[in-house]
């Protein structure tokens, strides 16, 4: 999921800082019965989706080898010469560029050129254990030496104005929340108020963020963690707590004391990166052609990003194999079911393995906006299920809202299948890019999940949970596809 909005339970403020061939082989398991529920209706059971099969996958795409498979990277070239290999080999015809199976864009990206500091005096803050960057519209590189100023949620307006009492110009603002009313964005106002770097307290696990959609001026952002702010508070007595008891009791009765404050405690903050530029990137996609469908006039998409956040600095690799391997791994052998049953489809299926999610949807983007002669074209969809996130570490899958006929499809399915399954909100992953173009689409997730940490290794994905993503999708991919 977009490097952004991906936190399971983000913290109410969090939002509101960031704004987004060669030949492989793999040795795979032998094809799984599959052990269909007793209540389960033959007018949805699925065929021979393989979860152990999926996990093979899941293991070569997020191997270290691939560096994390940043867009436009060789890892990740690697990474969709493999997806290629896959669709070739069940048989979907190329539907990329040129009679191939990639779709090439040109995408933005930034480079975090090392890693990042957050230290008082001789003691220096762990980079993704305490502390870890905010990147994209203010937030962006500089290093800073200064004090800091205790900013509560940054609210600025509406007759709040969390900076009182403190001298912020020129200063590290740290913003404990809870955020601003109406969602504005925290790193925007401590700009405006003339600080220097800002610090916004996440959650105890911190994922690294980035969106190279830059405003203007930016100044460097951290988030850590709330044990990170309770000792750089120290000296003034305070804890988080007090602050956002004090903020809160300030929107109660703005008569109250004013809950800002400045600490004399100097922090360095440094966050190097380099300036935007672009890279060549390429979706990966292919057409499973009903028989009666010849010129590929509807068509259901199925697909999940296939994109990490890749490498940091010192060498160390986001493996990426929940977030999101664990996509295109299920896309492959949804794929592979739906091959061997072709002969029954009505519509088409498109299947394709998108770059650039985690910067904010590109790939999926590029997808969208190609021509109208393109099989799978915009105009010709039925529906898009996009899969994100999907192999951990729940047993309960997700289905977003932004369509309900097709979120009660899916979930619907998924009861039936006997798999447990809730409502989510929308936004967050590539199902966007068609939903805002009013073509029906679904996200489907675990309710739980790993992401942007180094722990997020094929170990955490496991083929069960695959399995039953699998079932449910390739079930409800039957179905649109035959007009149900």
């Amino acid at each position: 999921m977009v490097g952004v909005v991906r936190a399971p339970r983000p913290l109410f403020f969090i939002a509101a800082i960031l704004f987004a061939c060669t030949t492989h082989t793999v040795e795979t398991p032998a094809a799984q019965s599959p052990t269909p529920s007793p209540s389960v209706n033959p007018a949805v059971s699925t065929s021979t989706f393989d979860g152990a099969r999926a996990k093979a996958h899941v293991d070569y795409l997020a191997d270290p080898a691939r560096a994390g498979r940043y867009s436009g990277s060789v890892g990740y070239l690697d990474a969709a010469t493999y997806v290629a290999e896959r669709f070739r080999e069940i048989g979907l015809e190329p539907a990329g560029d040129s009679g191939t199976f990639f779709q090439h864009f040109t995408m933005p990206i930034v480079d975090l050129t090392a890693m990042s500091v957050l230290a008082t005096g001789e003691k220096g803050y762990r980079p993704r254990v305490d502390f870890t960057e905010s990147v994209g519209g203010r937030s962006g590189s500089g290093s800073v030496e200064a004090e800091i100023s205790v900013v509560g949620g940054a609210a600025r307006s509406g007759g709040q104005n969390d900076f009182a009492g403190a001298n912020v110009r020129g200063k590290i603002a740290l913003i404990t929340g809870p955020g601003a009313p109406g969602g504005a964005s925290v790193v925007e106002s401590a700009y405006q108020e003339g600080a220097a770097a800002v610090l916004v307290i996440g959650g105890a696990t911190l994922r690294y963020s980035f969106a190279p959609r830059f405003q203007t001026m930016t100044i460097p952002t951290l988030v850590i963690t709330e044990d990170v702010a309770n000792e750089l508070m120290a000296p003034s007595g305070k804890k988080v707590s007090d602050e956002r008891a004090a903020v809160q009791a300030r929107r109660s009765d703005p008569t109250a004391p004013p809950s800002g404050f400045d600490i004399a405690t100097t922090v360095r903050v440094s966050v190097s990166l380099t300036p935007v530029h672009d890279a060549e990137a390429i979706n990966v996609v292919g057409l499973l052609r009903a028989s009666d469908d010849a010129g590929g006039k509807r068509a259901v998409l199925v697909g999940g990003h296939l994109d990490g956040v890749g490498t940091d600095p010192d060498g160390s690799v986001f493996q990426a194999a929940n977030d999101n391997a664990s996509g295109p791994a299920v896309t492959i052998e949804v794929a592979r079911a739906l091959a061997a049953d072709r002969s029954s489809l009505t519509h088409s299926v498109v299947f394709v393995a998108f770059a650039g999610e985690e910067e904010g949807f590109f790939g999926s983007e590029a997808y969208a906006a190609q021509t109208a002669t393109t099989p799978g074209r915009v105009e010709s969809l039925i529906a898009m299920i996009n899969l994100d996130v999907i192999g951990c570490c729940s047993d309960t899958l997700l289905v977003s809202n932004e369509t309900p006929d097709l979120q009660r499809k899916v979930r619907d399915t998924a009861t039936s299948l006997g798999i447990a399954n809730q409502s989510t909100g929308g936004g967050g992953s590539d199902q966007t890019s068609f939903a805002r173009r009013r073509v029906p689409a679904v996200f489907i997730g675990m309710s739980d999940f790993i992401l942007h940490v180094y722990a997020d290794k094929p170990g955490v994905v496991e083929a069960s949970r695959l399995k039953k993503a699998g079932d449910v999708v390739t079930s409800v991919a039957r179905q649109l596809a035959n007009g149900g």
